[in-house]
């Protein structure tokens, strides 16, 4: 248990991950790092996670990754312009099944052709 907002709170004991691959992204997209930095940054927002800093690094000739550390855990994003993919995780102590809505936002913003999606629970208590 730890104050947090000047609340005390306990994570639950069950954590949440989600990761995919997103294929056939448009090559533009992958390439417009500040636009991919925002709509990650936007869609964290609109489910509701405290963004408590993010560090991104942009490769040469190309590509780009981004962390965001979140009171939560933590999201990122990898891209991989020559195989017009990227690779998204996200991983939350909120509970069961959270950043399942973070995916589908980032999803319908992404528009790929093909998505290659994992989630699993962790318990992290007894």
């Amino acid at each position: 248990m730890y104050l947090f907002l000047g609340m005390m709170y306990k994570s639950p004991s069950i954590g949440h991950e989600v990761s995919a691959v997103f294929h056939g992204v448009d090559t533009s997209l992958l390439k417009d790092n500040k636009r991919l930095q925002q709509i990650l940054i936007d869609v964290l927002k609109a489910d509701e996670f405290t963004i408590l800093g993010e560090t991104h690094f942009d490769f040469k000739p190309q590509g780009f990754t981004i962390l965001v550390m979140l009171a939560e855990s933590h999201a990122s994003v990898h891209t991989y312009p020559e195989y017009n993919s990227l690779y998204f995780q996200v991983y939350s102590c909120r509970g069961p099944k959270d950043g399942k809505r973070v995916f589908d936002l980032f999803k319908e913003k992404i528009n790929p052709k093909k998505v290659a999606f994992k989630e699993r629970a962790i318990t992290v208590g007894k």
